[in-house]
Parts: structure tokens; sequence; C-alpha cells
């Protein structure tokens, strides 16, 4: 049934110019109508004429999703929220100026398209007469009257930290702060008419930041991708089923007084910290160094602890080392970084027993590579080498192993890739890597995306419907080569928590993987726990009987 939509039908009202002037910036798009049922009819609930940029973030993408229709904008007015101290409104504020510096969010064209905004409804006067909604995405912390519940058929959503506010002081990411909290945990729910609780829907850990309200910045700007992802789906499958596999988050009360005091001081040492790691690295004293590990062991029974140091490039870091065979000789290409105003490059030994004998600089560049990913198709061997600065995958040929490539494909334009992998299972080749989808925070270490491509060629590669299919610093970004084994394929990936990158490992089992589905569980947790000094392993590739894996060094 074709339904007219709910702009082109009300007399064209008074707008808030601040929320319109925001979301279009100085282009305008309309939308047309058609088949309403085809599209996801979502309505955005807000108190407030000032959108964060992560709100805009948001409003933009639905009003560029053909799949979404803006149907309404529902004013619900302020919430009553819990009072908080005066230091920590203060706080709040102090910090808000001084670690949270985002520039405007800026408008984005959309060719000869027009935005046309819904007139806001308010709650108590306008009701849902007449408007058709099929999901609700509140933005405030005053959630709609239950009876409004009836007219929406996929309920209202909201992600947890909406209701961490308060009238002047917003706590969210406060308390992980606060509290030394490894991660930050994000949690989606829908709440729906004749449900006794919010069902869960997803939720996602983010690596905790050393400021409450840098944190509280960057899982809202990170959430929206979540949020996204969930309303694909949902315009999709029109379902919606409560998520077993992730546990309720923690209630946080308003911060009193005495939390403000206690956190003021957790956010000294945090900033001290900080300023002694920069301060060695800028005397050349660098306080963390990255090296190479080997031992026996194959990716499901390897013992980190029983790892030796390889002698790779004196006075350098080394990291992110890949093991290769070829014509019966046992190689490692791995990352070398001599300090912090170089680019790093790669480059490549040749192992014989527990011996590595350096061979030389197999790829430089006048941008920075790490992470290569080396491999064969046949005869061919390629690398795809972590190039996020140009903005693209890379994939090298090698012309004469193992010192001399040249560029083969490219993919992935205009993106920010970073430790991309391709594999081979039931005949598809699949290419793993992290994008930054931003605006002030960059960060390659909280989403994985997954694309179907016909081989090192990349002459197609088509994004998986479920991207990003894997969410969370603490599992999403890849650490080493996927292998396939059998039937089983085995992802290595990193663990980016306690404000460190790199801080741990994670074996991670893919349990399905097809154009419709991708999940996968964790089936090793590899902690730098197991030798003195370590603060990090982030990498590991195996080979036969032999692992390497890097560890980084606190000097």
């Amino acid at each position: 049934m074709k339904v007219e939509h709910l702009a082109h039908c009300r007399p064209k009202p008074k707008r808030n110019s601040r929320i319109l002037n925001a979301i279009r910036g100085n282009d305008e798009r309309g939308i047309t109508g058609g088949t309403m049922s085809a599209r996801l009819r979502i309505s955005i609930i807000t108190d407030s004429d000032r959108l964060q940029n992560w709100e805009i973030k948001l409003i933009k993408a639905i009003l560029d999703h053909r799949e979404f229709d803006l149907t309404a904008i529902i004013d619900t007015g302020p919430a009553a929220g819990p009072e908080t101290s005066f230091a920590g409104r203060v706080l709040d504020r102090l910090e808000q100026r001084i670690f949270v510096k985002q520039l405007p969010y800026p408008p984005q064209p959309f060719g000869n398209r027009q935005y046309r905004i819904p007139a806001p409804l308010r709650v108590g006067r306008d009701g849902l007469l007449g408007v058709h909604i099929d999901v609700a995405v509140r933005l405030a912390a005053k959630a709609l009257p239950e009876e409004y519940l009836d007219r929406i058929e996929f309920g209202e959503w909201s992600l947890d930290f909406l209701d961490k506010a308060a009238k002047g002081h917003d706590w969210t990411g406060f308390w992980e702060v606060k509290e030394r909290e490894a991660l930050t945990s994000v949690q989606l729910t829908a709440r729906l008419r004749h449900e006794p609780q919010p069902l869960i829907i997803s939720s996602a850990r983010y690596n905790t930041k050393y400021s409450a309200a840098l944190n509280g910045a960057f899982i809202k700007e990170k959430s929206v991708l979540l949020l996204l992802r969930e309303l694909r789906k949902l315009a999709e499958t029109r379902s919606l089923t409560a998520s077993s596999n992730h546990p309720a988050v923690k209630a946080r009360n308003a911060p009193r007084f005495q939390d403000s005091i206690a956190y003021l001081g957790q956010l000294g040492r945090n900033i001290v910290e900080k300023l002694i790691i920069r301060t060695r690295e800028t005397l050349g004293l660098n306080a963390r160094s990255w090296g190479v590990y080997m031992g026996d062991g194959d990716i499901e029974d390897f013992a980190p602890d029983k790892a030796v140091p390889l002698k790779l490039a004196g006075g350098m870091w080394a990291a992110d080392p890949f093991l290769f065979r070829w014509q019966d000789q046992d190689f490692i290409f791995f990352e070398c970084f001599p300090n912090n105003s170089e680019n790093a490059w790669i480059s490549v030994a040749h192992l014989s027993g527990t011996e590595a004998h350096l061979l030389g600089t197999c790829l430089r560049t006048g941008y920075h590579l790490s992470y290569p990913f080396v491999f064969n198709d046949g005869p061919e061997i390629y690398m795809i080498p972590e190039t996020h600065q140009t903005d693209r995958v890379e994939i090298w040929r090698c012309t004469q192993f193992p010192l001399r490539w040249e560029l083969h494909a490219t993919a992935l334009e205009g993106k920010s890739p970073a430790d991309t992998t391709m594999f081979k299972t039931n005949g598809q080749w699949w290419l793993l890597t992290s994008l930054s989808d931003h605006h002030a925070f960059m960060d390659h270490s909280s989403e994985l995306y997954a694309f179907a491509v016909d081989g090192p060629n990349l002459k197609s590669v088509i994004p998986h419907k479920r991207n990003p299919v894997i969410i969370g610093s603490d599992i999403a970004r890849n650490g080493g080569r996927v292998h396939v084994i059998g039937d089983r394929v085995l992802r290595p990936s990193q663990c980016n928590s306690h404000g460190i990158y790199g801080y741990g490992l994670n074996i991670q089992e893919i349990t399905r993987l097809d154009s419709e589905n991708y999940s996968e569980e964790t089936i090793r947790e590899v902690r730098p726990n197991f030798m003195n000094g370590i603060v990090g392993c982030h990498h590991l590739d195996t080979l036969g009987s032999r692992f390497v894996i890097d560890l980084c060094k606190s000097r």
C-alpha cells in the first residue's frame, strides 16, 4: 500500500532552525514518497535543539540510507534527571574544554538531493495520531510515555548512556575511568509495551580512555555504528529478538561529591602517567619497546611464556611478525620501526633453527608500513601491508623473492583500513580489515569489516551485509593471519583495553561466514601476565610447529 510521507501531507510549519541547520549544513535533500512498507520508518526522540556531533552523524546516516525513512521528530521535553554535585558539574565542564575539543560536525554533500525534516511533534500535545512508526530511536534522557509504545511496532530503542545525564552534567564514561575499568560497555536496548524489561539488542565494549569526558565522547561517536548496523538489520528482517549473548551492563548512579573528588585524583594519576611516557619519548628514552619472540607450538597450543627473543633489528622496534615458507625455507617478515620521527618499513629475515638472519628491507615507502601479511596464491606471492595513511588497501606482488615487490592492486579507496587479512574458505576469498569511520576520533581498533573478494586482484569487493561484522575494541582488530584448519577458521585478534593499544591477544573461531551472516567466539585469551616486564602482546602467527609473537616491554 502506498502511503504519503508525513512531511508531504502536513502543512509546512515553522521548524526548529538549530536542529535543521546542524543536520543539513548548506545542502538540502527531499525524501520522496514510495512504498513505505519497504522502508523502515524511524522517528527520533529528542529534547534539545543543540545536537551533539554523534547525534548529527546518526541523523545524517538515517537520512542518507535508502532503506530508512525519517518519519517523525518527537520532542519529549526535559527529563527530571538526578541531581549531581557541584564538583561533578565543574569537573565535567573543565574536561569538555580541555580534553574534548571537537570541531562542529561538517555538512556532508549529497549531490542534488535535499533534506526534508519532519516537523517536531511534542509529547502530550500532538500525540502520535496518524503517524506510522516502525521504531523510535531515543536521543533524549526522557523516555516516551508507555501508552505511546502501542503505536510503535519495534519499540523505543536507546543506548544505555543516554540515562547517564542530568542538567548541566553528563557522566557518561565517568565510572569506568574512576574505577580504572579495562573496558567501557555500551548497550542497545528496545523498550516494548507489555514487556517487563527492555530487550537487549546488542552491545559492545570499548577501550577506556584516561578522561571521563574524552571516554564519553569517544563511545558516543563509536556507538553510532552499532546502532546503524542494528537498524539496517531490522530494515531487512523486520524482526526483533532479544540477544542472550549480551549480559546487562552495570547500573550507574549519578556521581556524588566524594566520587568526584576520588575521580579527580585518578584523573591526575592518569595524566602524570601519560606525561612521563611522552617526555621519555621526546628525550629518546622510550618507556616501552616492541620485540618479536619465537617458540614451539601451533595456534591452539602455544606457550608464550616459553618464547625467546629474536634478534631482528638492533636498536629498533620489531613488531607484527608473519611467517612464510617458500621452497622449503622459512622466512619472517616484520615491521621495523626506528623511532617516532620516521615511518616504519618492512624487513625480512631467514630463519634457521632458532636463529634469524636479516636479509634486508623488502618494502619501504614515503608512508608508514606495518602488518606485512604475506601469502601465496599458487606460484604468486603477495603482501598486504597496513597502509591506512593512503586511505586504501594495497596488495603488493613479489617480483624477486624476498626483497623486490611491486604494487599489484588496490581497494577500498577513500577508506582508512588497517591490519588487513585475506583467506580462502569453501571456495570463497574473504578480506577482513578494520576501518575508521570517524569524525573526531580516528580509531582502527573497534570494528571489523568483512568483504567477499575475487582474490588478490581485488576486481570484485562486496561488503558483507552485516558490516561491521564485529564491534568492540576487545575483539575486533586482526592480530595476525587467519588460519583455515580443515573445516575450522581461527582468527587471532587484538584486545585493546586498560587504555593500552595492543594490550592482549585472543584466538577467535569463526563459526559462521557466508553472504548473510558472520559469527565467531573466543576460544583463548592471552594477556601480558606470562613474563616479567611486558605490558602488551598484540600479534601472533604460526607455521607448522613454530609460532612468533610480539611483546611490548616496559623499560
